[in-house]
């Protein structure tokens, strides 16, 4: 039986981390969709127009788009130990022993490596339950806003077609919700901010354009319905959405937290000469703080990467936004600095709670496993 590098059993580690990170992404979900609504919302338009407020009102309201990340996660989780395992024992290299005997062993570099290649092929898993989870949580929010104010349109679609004579944008006259799908006038009206005259009637609206009026009102707010509305609407593309974005959000967070952990322990204990990471002998006070900080210098530098993200993967985020650095640059430009930290608070407690849940629960599930696999069926 194949096994990880830490001598596990596969197929133990497999059930094992499956199960922590799918009870990892449950208890801690409300957070995550606390963040994603915070940083797709824009506060400062609702206060103006006086919109109610989009906030979840129960638990099932607040676990909208839990399924997604689920999924992805125990996807994401399985396809890391497989992929880990395969690098390891494909880069491995044969070596004999002064009595002749065979064994194969992987070198650090090559470990390194094989981490890199699985943790590629992980965030690729991880970009389509991504945009799901997003679509998901931007649904729940358009629905509170529809049935908390039922006789206000918040999708500047109702505007479009009505006549001929000049008129000033949408978002000028009223509330036109981030979580609504954009029709092309109201698409063009945010873009370029025109605006159609009597010289250029407003276009009918096309079929495209009637599907996202349809979703506008009645939106899908279950995992098989948002599928099926990310691909009526944008095809396999919807799915793909924010995947270099991602991959530099993954590679910025694990390059802060090992540079700030490694720095962090050498501070406190300046006089081992030990490069090794477990050359360390820590309290518990200690390696708490250590988690803390590295979990801090995250938040602090990945968040306007994990901002720009959501908003790429929002519903209009491929038809409003060019790249990321666009992204970020109209944000900046629409809703100042801050917009970029919109949901740091939230994704601060997930981040540190996720790490010591995961650890527990990895560890209690591992023991039960190991447990089973020594019982006997059918015995006396």
């Amino acid at each position: 039986m194949s096994t990880t590098g830490n001598g596990d059993n596969l197929l133990t580690a497999l059930v094992s981390g499956s199960t922590a990170a799918a009870v990892t992404a449950t208890v801690t979900y409300p957070l995550d969709f606390m963040k994603t609504q915070q940083q797709l919302n824009n506060h400062a338009l609702m206060t103006k127009w006086q919109v109610p407020s989009n906030f979840p009102s129960s638990l099932a309201q607040l676990s909208r788009g839990c399924s997604a990340l689920v999924l992805g996660s125990v996807i994401k989780n399985s396809t890391r130990l497989i992929a880990y395992n395969w690098s390891c024992k494909f880069m491995a290299i044969e070596s004999h022993s002064s009595h002749g005997v065979s064994k194969t062993k992987t070198s650090a570099p090559r470990i390194v490596i094989a981490g890199l290649m699985s943790a590629f092929i992980e965030t690729l898993w991880l970009v389509p339950f991504e945009n799901i989870k997003i679509s998901m949580v931007q649904n729940q929010s358009l629905f509170n806003e529809i049935t908390r104010s039922p006789n206000s349109d918040f999708t500047g679609s109702g505007v479009a077609g009505k006549h001929h004579k000049a008129h000033s944008s949408v978002f000028s006259k009223q509330y036109v919700s981030p979580h609504a799908y954009y029709t092309n006038e109201v698409l063009n009206q945010y873009k370029a901010g025109k605006h159609y005259s009597k010289f250029q009637p407003p276009r009918p609206h096309d079929p495209l354009d009637a599907l996202k009026i349809h979703y506008n009102k009645h939106p899908s707010l279950t995992f098989l319905g948002t599928v099926k509305e990310i691909y009526t609407l944008k095809g396999l593309g919807g799915f793909t959405a924010g995947t270099f974005i991602t991959f530099g959000r993954q590679i910025a967070i694990s390059t802060v937290w090992f540079s700030t952990y490694n720095a962090t322990r050498q501070f406190i204990d300046p006089h081992n000469t030990e490069q090794g990471w477990f050359g360390h002998n820590h309290t518990a006070i200690q390696s708490m703080g250590l988690h803390i900080l590295s979990s801090i210098a995250v938040i602090g530098v990945t968040q306007p990467l994990d901002v720009i993200k959501s908003h790429i993967q929002s519903k209009n985020g491929k038809t409003i936004y060019k790249d990321s650095l666009s992204t970020a640059y109209r944000l900046f430009l629409e809703q100042g600095p801050r917009c970029l930290f919109k949901g740091a608070l939230p994704r601060s407690i997930k981040v540190l709670v996720s790490g010591g849940l995961t650890a527990a629960v990895y560890e209690y599930v591992e023991k039960l496993v190991q447990v089973a696999g020594g019982q006997a069926l059918f015995t006396e």
